[in-house]
This record gives C-alpha cells, sequence and structure tokens, in this order.
C-alpha cells in the first residue's frame, strides 16, 4: 500500500468516525418506548426489536373457538345429563364411553374410583350410593353379570381398598 492510499484510508476514517459521534450525540437521549406487556399465559414472543410481527390463522375462527364450539355441540342424552350433577360435561362423554367398554362389575368399579380421584365433585362418600350407581347401569351394556347395585357398590369398596393399600 502506497503512502497516498494510507492517508486517504485514514482520512475516510477520521471523516466516517466524526459521523458516527455526530450521530450518537443527536441520539444520546435515548428515548425508551411507553409499552407494557402483560402475559396471562400461552405461548408468547417478545421480540423488542422487532419492527414487524405476523400472525397466521387458518380457517374461520381459532382453534379454542372451534373446541369449545364442539363441547357445546354436543348433545348428551337425558341419561348423561343427570351424570353431570358429578362430573363436568365436558367429560362425561368419555367416562359414558369408558363405562360401555366395562364387561365386568370390577371394571365399571375402575372407572368409578378413576372418576373420584378426577373429579372434585364426585366424593368417596358419594361413589357408593345407590343413586350414582343407578345412573351408571344403564351405559353399561356390556355387563352381563352382577349389574345389580349391590355388587357394583361391594367392587368399588374392594377398589377404593385396593386403591388405598397401593398408596
Amino acid at each position: 500500500m502506497s503512502c497516498a492510499q494510507v492517508t486517504s484510508l485514514n482520512a475516510h476514517r477520521s471523516e466516517l468516525t466524526s459521523h458516527l459521534s455526530l450521530l450518537r450525540a443527536q441520539s444520546s437521549p435515548l428515548k425508551m418506548s411507553d409499552i407494557q406487556i402483560i402475559i396471562n399465559g400461552g405461548n408468547n414472543q417478545i421480540l423488542p426489536n422487532a419492527s414487524t410481527a405476523i400472525q397466521y390463522f387458518f380457517g374461520d375462527r381459532l382453534s379454542e373457538q372451534k373446541q369449545e364450539d364442539n363441547a357445546e355441540g354436543m348433545e348428551l342424552p337425558p341419561e348423561a345429563l343427570a351424570l353431570t350433577i358429578y362430573i363436568n360435561k365436558v367429560k362425561v362423554p368419555h367416562y359414558v364411553a369408558l363405562i360401555g367398554e366395562c364387561k365386568t362389575a370390577t371394571d365399571l368399579a375402575r372407572v368409578v374410583v378413576d372418576m373420584v380421584t378426577n373429579e372434585p365433585r364426585l366424593t368417596p362418600d358419594e361413589m357408593v350410593k345407590g343413586r350414582f350407581i343407578q345412573l351408571l347401569l344403564p351405559f353399561a351394556v356390556k355387563i352381563n353379570k352382577g349389574a345389580t347395585v349391590d355388587n357394583v357398590r361391594q367392587r368399588i369398596n374392594d377398589e377404593w381398598a385396593r386403591r388405598r393399600n397401593r398408596r
């Protein structure tokens, strides 16, 4: 590199340095934007330096709305609606399907114990009452023998005791 080229580079460097210091002087009082971010759950991505944010929705509504609409749109038979006293309305179809697959009173008792552990409105005292068991029996169509209130109550008590002993 020749002496003239070095001098030219130094001149450019000093010119750039003066421009940079001028820019720093102009923007020295940094202005912060007045943004308040409140997060109430969900997946959030905070990008303070982003110039744009794009969110794509596919379909005509949000997925949460579709799920709520599906849950509301499901019509339950009157027998299943009676279970909503003890079980969350959204979970009733699930439990009715489980009860429908039970082949023995013991299988039904396992489902009932599972209900008691997952549903706050169904208590251990209530699970053995005749009025609750009678609500379950119409859905237990695959049980051939022992589909009486007394037998199911005994199987529920057995499963509940077995569950307590496992702990």
